[in-house]
């Protein structure tokens, strides 16, 4: 695991659970960290620089996006437990992270200690959006 490790996992949910869904397989749980990383990089790829920030070798830890990352991992590692249906609250928390999510990709939530997105030139992207929302008319 890159971001997360199973330590941090045990914090958020009981071993016994990690261990039964992953199967003592750590591949397994690497796999769906890197699917979850890869979602966040999707929602978060224009606002901040995500390869950075999930490199390899050394990431830059967020506790945000870290909490992030364990309730959605949790999530789908305990739904592989054909035998277990998955409680309420990892899906209440699943829910949680992804509007998180599209909080912090639309600006709402701000992410500090992270590097913006750059542009190929290495320029800051912008993600201010203006308009102008006047009706005078008052026409729909």
């Amino acid at each position: 695991m890159i971001y997360i490790d199973k330590d941090y996992l045990i914090s958020h949910a009981q071993e016994r659970f990690i261990d039964e869904s992953s199967q003592n397989d750590d591949d397994i749980l690497n796999q769906i960290e890197l699917t979850q990383i890869a979602i966040i990089k999707t929602y978060l790829g224009t606002r901040y620089d995500v390869t950075t920030i999930f490199d390899q070798n050394s990431p830059i830890e967020n506790e945000v996006l870290k909490e992030i990352l364990v309730k959605l991992v949790l999530y789908k590692l305990i739904r592989r437990n054909a035998a277990r249906k998955v409680p309420n609250d990892y899906k209440e928390q699943f829910d949680e992270a992804m509007k998180s999510l599209k909080e912090i990709a639309t600006g709402i939530i701000r992410l500090d200690g992270v590097p913006p997105a750059v542009d190929s030139s290495g320029s800051v992207v912008s993600n201010s959006m203006s308009g102008n929302l006047s009706n005078p008319n008052f026409y729909i």
